[in-house]
């Protein structure tokens, strides 16, 4: 009798363990598509495509405006060249080599935000690095622009002006620094 009732609990337990694979199947299986869900796949796979086509627009406008720039910058620089004037004035060539590393900054940040929507049509994610060195260019313009600037014309020490370049420069060298400490801490927290 004892073998018996060993036999029943354990023919007990099978059928329990069995009730519990089987349910446990029913909870893993994907839920049946509805219209719903096929409505809502259809709608997300049109919007996915036409963000891309959004993406590789602006992309190409990008391209477009980067070459547009560069050729502006040399075609200017040029021709401010060939017009120097007959009597130097103070600082000419100078404000005109400025002005053209000026302009080929601007291009390489547009080539900047150019690079994060062609890793965004690579990934279908965005990434704060790519803002980061635009930051990190624009302050060097900046503070290329304002020491050229400095450097050429004759400044009186106390004037206003000197003093307004003086906190720029110094708000561009911060923001060159933080950027610069943000870009450090997001590598060392990749790794």
């Amino acid at each position: 009798m004892t073998e018996s009732n060993t036999d029943n609990n354990d023919k007990s337990l099978i059928a329990s363990d069995g009730q519990i694979e089987t349910a446990r199947l029913v909870a893993e299986s994907p839920a049946p598509r509805t219209a719903s869900s096929r409505f809502d796949q259809i709608v997300s796979r049109w919007l996915d495509r036409t963000d891309s086509i959004v993406y590789a627009v602006v992309g190409l406008c990008f391209v477009i405006g980067a070459v547009f720039a560069l050729v502006y910058s040399l075609w200017d620089f040029w021709l401010s060249l060939s017009k120097i004037p007959e009597q130097d004035q103070p600082g000419y060539v100078a404000n005109t080599i400025i002005k053209l590393i000026s302009n080929l900054l601007l291009v390489l940040i547009i080539m900047e935000v150019l690079s994060t929507v062609t890793e965004y049509l690579k990934t279908h994610a965005n990434s704060v690095t790519p803002f980061l060195f635009i930051g990190i260019i624009s302050a060097t313009r900046g503070i290329l622009s304002i020491g050229a600037r400095l450097s050429v014309e004759k400044v009186t020490l106390p004037s206003p002006e000197f003093t307004s370049d003086m906190i720029e420069l110094g708000v561009n060298a911060a923001a060159i620094l933080a950027l610069g400490i943000t870009l450090t801490l997001l590598a060392r927290s990749k790794k």
